[in-house]
């Protein structure tokens, strides 16, 4: 346990290379590659969870991000095993959120494979869709607050709200896939460290892409008419 780095979020975004990697890269630790998409962790680490046991304070925070750029899952994964001594574990991992822009230019398929196909990641974990940088939602400025806790929290709030669609995880949506019926996944919006969600991404059942969005409005009427809200 003490070895390990426990991963609970990953977001999804067109590349854009992160900070530290490119002062990686100007040091000369580049490698041949296309710069497709950019994933971000969200980690718990050991040294992270018992020194917020320990501290308090507004400049604390409960959790790590890291980004790596690459041009597949497989690649990024295999990359992070450079920067870090931990092993990355997915057991823990809550909630994945891919950026629109990113769902627009590809096959959800395409975006997930790595995931559906990995052992160490639960097919619970939950999918959801957001409006500009999917990053930027695994963001707080809260002391304590966890991001990816936050967001599964969120969507254990369907209960109270005709706004919030039923939880669509990684086995839910590989189904949909596979059924080739258009559906409906979560938005969610990010500013300023604080999130939102707020209505739905429209994903086309033969290009498995997203095509289109709901406001809040018209997914309430979804929700009501399904009987799903």
């Amino acid at each position: 346990m003490e070895e390990q780095s426990l991963g609970i979020g990953l977001a999804f975004d067109k590349a854009k290379q992160s900070t530290i990697e490119k002062k990686l890269n100007e040091e000369g630790g580049g490698y041949s590659k296309r710069n497709l998409i950019t994933a971000t962790y969200q980690f718990i680490t050991p040294l992270v969870a018992s020194s917020t046991t320990k501290q308090s304070g507004p400049q604390q925070k409960s959790y790590v991000n890291v980004s790596e750029t690459g041009d597949s899952m497989h690649q990024m994964v295999r990359e992070l095993s450079l920067r870090s001594e931990q092993p990355v574990t997915a057991h823990h991992m809550k909630v994945v959120v891919i950026g629109e822009n990113l769902a627009r230019s590809y096959k959800l398929e395409q975006i997930l494979d790595q995931n559906l196909r990995e052992s160490e990641l639960r097919p619970s974990c939950l999918v959801l869709i957001s409006k500009g940088r999917a990053s930027k939602t695994l963001e707080t400025k809260k002391a304590g607050e966890i991001p990816a806790f936050r967001l599964a929290g969120i969507v254990e709030n369907a209960y109270r709200t005709t706004r919030i669609l039923p939880p669509m995880s990684h086995i839910k949506v590989e189904s949909k896939i596979k059924s080739g019926s258009s559906f409906l996944m979560q938005k969610v919006l990010s500013a300023d460290g604080q999130v939102k969600f707020a209505g739905a991404a429209v994903i086309d059942g033969k290009t498995h892409k997203m095509t289109g969005t709901l406001n809040e409005e018209e997914l309430e009427g979804v929700t009501w008419i399904t009987g799903k809200g």
